[in-house]
């Protein structure tokens, strides 16, 4: 398997500075070494087994899938049917997901470069590098769950805040090729008045990286776009507990 390396020009001390120049949110392009970004962009566009995960407009569910389709053929409608429900403040998303943190604690890994981002993603390499970047040695762990969003996908705003979780910061790892702003997908902050503040593009072996709490969604793709949006999301995160982050809270199913 290949071994996954950060990239080696990568300078994490002018990193930290355009982090905290940015308000505690960073793009990083070419992450990884480029052969390792191949790799894993392999093995999610190759993936069949995923789950749906919808909290959307009252449906509340996850099913494995056969490729596109649900496994069992039987609850294909209950994803079809699953909408969001446009007048609800509430949280909603509809997405498919591999959960690999999950997957590492169940002990049913597949041992593919996927399974292989979790382990770098907790290695000391890696946990140092992003301490160097946010000024932050709280950090002690990341989580991961890989996530494809296909046409209709979508996940509105939230602020990650999730209580005893001891979520630090949220991260996006993007192995999506060529993506254009207009097919959605789009990584999106809100300022306070309601605004979007700031946004991303997926781009391919790119890493974005934001504090904890930030409201921000994921915009629907839309109909026409070519291809899934490909990803590794999760959380970097403290073994000790937190104080409270946000008197709003995360308003999410």
């Amino acid at each position: 398997m290949t071994s996954l390396r950060l990239s080696p020009g990568l300078d994490a001390t002018a990193l930290a500075r355009a982090f905290q120049a940015g308000g505690q949110r960073l793009h990083i392009p070419g992450i990884l070494v480029t052969e390792a970004a191949d790799a894993i962009e392999a093995v999610l566009a190759a993936e069949r087994r995923w789950k749906t995960t919808v909290a959307a407009g009252g449906t509340y569910l996850e099913l494995p899938l056969d490729g596109r389709v649900a496994e069992d053929p039987a609850k294909q409608a209950w994803l079809d049917e699953a909408a969001v429900d446009g007048s609800s403040p509430l949280t909603q998303y509809i997405f498919d997901t591999r959960r690999l943190t999950a997957e590492r604690e169940l002990e049913v890994t597949r041992g593919d470069a996927a399974d292989a981002v979790l382990d770098w993603l907790n290695s000391e390499t890696f946990i140092a590098f992003v301490r160097t970047v946010t000024g932050d040695d709280r950090i002690d762990l990341a989580d991961a769950q890989a996530s494809r969003y296909r046409p209709g996908h979508v996940l509105t705003s939230h602020n990650d805040v999730s209580p005893g979780k001891n979520r630090l910061y949220g991260y996006v790892l993007n192995f999506s090729r060529d993506w254009r702003a207009d097919w959605g997908g789009n990584l999106v902050f809100y300022g306070e008045d309601g605004h979007i503040e700031h946004g991303w593009v997926p781009a391919f072996n790119a890493l974005n990286l934001f504090v904890v709490p930030t409201r921000h969604a994921v915009t629907q793709v839309a109909s026409f776009a070519a291809r899934d949006r490909l990803s590794i999301v999760g959380w970097l995160r403290s073994n000790t507990a937190l104080g409270p982050q946000s008197r709003e809270g995360d308003r999410r199913y």
